[in-house]
């Protein structure tokens, strides 16, 4: 299968895992370049007459999902040979299962983001009508050096099980679609068309994440009864350190009655935000610098950036009341001016890499969305072909229309390549640009030194001189 050219569109990398399902593969778009994991589905599902329609239903429900913690899915279609595919992002990391698995249980601060990520993804997805049904360690993944998780095969439960085998789950003692240990009392009886099935999921997820266990073990009937009938554990008496509104959070969610649990993902995200520890958004982690004329007019209230800048503020202040005061050292003159050139250069290339980012960005998000729409177009065009050969002209001359949209819509990431080869260079300059200025400020803070022991003692320069030493002072404690 490696190295194999599949349906004319994707050359096979690499096997990414295998399952009850169907069998998961590291592919490339030959259209694109881009890495995708292409899902091949087991043939004998393709059998049950209800399938078809279902498929074809649910995955143009999954598309419309654009969230940055959630799976994308490119478009779906069936293989010569008849199986069906679904071609999805691909995004390396490990599951949320394979860090359990080494950790056993994963620190509160890990824990709570990845929690807050699930129920932003699980919002996104229920106010666009697509209930996950099957959310388990398994099925979300952490990638990146920020810990960014991804929510894998929304819309699958509903996909692969028939409505027949829900609606019959207990009664007849058929087999229930899902996993049993995160799987919600209503969802066991059969009735899982309600969205707060997944944050009985969600708080069933987070018990594991905190103490090692889901909130039930045993066999899956031992499981399956617990949710129904046994009152959760509290999480802080499994595992010292979790904080009271984590657990009242997790039991909230882990309600037997739907009614009594979060109203919607949102308010569990609120609630999740509110527990001591939820980790701070991160920032972009750069220093910016404004030209002077921004800078505050007064050396009582440094700026409140830390050891660096507060000296630049001072010694930027000092300089400037010596030359107001007619101390006009020509060194001063000079090394002012040198200084005020640097700060607006460095000012002027962080708008430009800003500028850039910001382009960077908008293209990539309105390439990619217009990219993954018209696949998902043509894919559905195929589709439908394939059963109405009646109409096979008509549609390979749609096919062909979006294939030439589909065209620029990928032209469009030659395009980003571009501005973020651009963001590179203005980073490098930038990069230079703040070494020269720190050397001018270091110049500056030696000719400041010169001018005030040159002049030491008189009246007008003691307030300045002790103004900038109470600033080196909280530098160096710092």
């Amino acid at each position: 299968m490696i190295g194999t050219v599949l349906h004319d569109r994707w050359r096979i990398l690499s096997a990414l895992g295998k399952g009850g399902m169907g069998e998961v593969w590291l592919a490339e778009h030959l259209t694109s370049g881009r890495k995708e994991a292409l899902k091949i589905l087991m043939p004998q599902v393709a059998q049950d007459p209800q399938f078809v329609s279902r498929f074809r239903r649910e995955a143009r429900a999954v598309n419309r999902l654009r969230h940055p913690n959630i799976i994308g899915l490119y478009d779906f279609g069936q293989l010569p040979d008849h199986r069906f595919y679904l071609a999805m992002e691909y995004a390396p990391g490990a599951s949320v299962f394979e860090l359990l698995r080494k950790q056993r249980q994963l620190e509160l601060p890990l824990s709570l983001h990845v929690l807050g990520q699930m129920a932003y993804a699980v919002h996104h997805a229920h106010s666009r009508g697509v209930v996950h049904r099957d959310l388990k360690p398994g099925n979300l993944m952490v990638t990146g050096e920020d810990g960014t998780l991804k929510v894998l095969d929304f819309g699958m439960a509903k996909i692969t099980a028939s409505d027949v085998q829900e609606s019959l789950a207990l009664s007849t003692g058929n087999m229930i679609w899902g996993t049993a240990k995160y799987m919600s009392p209503e969802r066991v009886t059969g009735v899982g068309d309600d969205p707060r099935i997944d944050l009985y999921a969600i708080g069933c997820i987070a018990m594991e994440l905190l103490t090692g266990q889901p909130p039930f073990v045993g066999t899956s009937n031992e499981v399956l009864h617990a949710h129904m009938t046994q009152p959760p554990p509290i999480p802080s008496a499994r595992r010292q350190g979790i904080p009271t509104e984590l657990d009242q959070v997790i039991l909230r969610c882990l309600e037997k009655d739907p009614e009594h649990r979060y109203a919607t993902a949102a308010d569990l995200f609120a609630a999740l935000r509110k527990v001591p520890g939820y980790p701070a958004p991160k920032s972009d982690g750069r220093r910016r610098y404004v030209p002077i004329e921004q800078l505050p007019k007064t050396l009582t209230k440094p700026p409140p950036s830390e050891g660096f800048s507060n000296l630049r503020g001072a010694l930027r202040h000092v300089a400037d009341a010596l030359l107001d005061k007619g101390f006009d050292d020509t060194g001063l003159v000079s090394g002012v001016a040198y200084l005020r050139d640097h700060e607006r250069s460095l000012a002027r290339l962080e708008a430009a890499q800003d500028a850039l980012e910001h382009e960077a960005t908008a293209v990539r998000e309105t390439a990619g969305d217009r990219e993954v729409s018209l696949r998902f177009a043509i894919g559905e065009l195929r589709f439908a072909m394939s059963g109405q050969p009646d109409e096979a002209e008509e549609a390979t001359q749609k096919i062909e229309e979006l294939e030439s949209r589909l065209a620029s819509a990928v032209a469009e990431a030659d395009r980003v390549r571009a501005i973020e080869q651009g963001i590179a260079e203005v980073a490098k300059v930038r990069a230079d640009e703040l070494e020269r200025l720190k050397q001018a400020y270091n110049v500056l803070e030696g000719i400041v030194d010169d001018v005030l022991n040159k002049h030491a003692g008189s009246p007008h320069l003691e307030p300045l001189a002790g103004r900038l030493a109470d600033l080196r002072a909280v530098r160096t404690s710092r």
